[in-house]
């Protein structure tokens, strides 16, 4: 029983490494950074997933009316500063 469990885990942890490898930018939604100069060499950051319409109408035909449309569909965005 411990050696199924042991090799699911090693199968989808190297399942998450080859994802993690591939070309980000050729994403359906394409990695994107802000970034704010705070002065004194500090900086705030936010890295996020830029959504893209690619000529698509999105708001009655591939989102119908009243339903929110997911932006951004890769990793959660992070936000890093150096201050409170």
């Amino acid at each position: 029983m411990y050696a199924i469990g042991g090799v699911f885990s090693l199968l989808l942890g190297c399942a998450l490494i080859v994802a993690a490898q591939q070309d980000k930018s050729k994403r359906p939604s394409p990695p994107a950074q802000a970034s704010w100069d705070l002065g004194g060499g500090k900086a705030v950051t936010i890295d996020y997933s830029s959504p893209r319409a690619k000529g698509r109408k999105i708001y009655g035909e591939l989102v119908p009316f009243g339903q929110v449309w997911r932006t951004g569909a890769n990793e959660s965005t992070t936000l890093v500063t150096p201050v409170d």
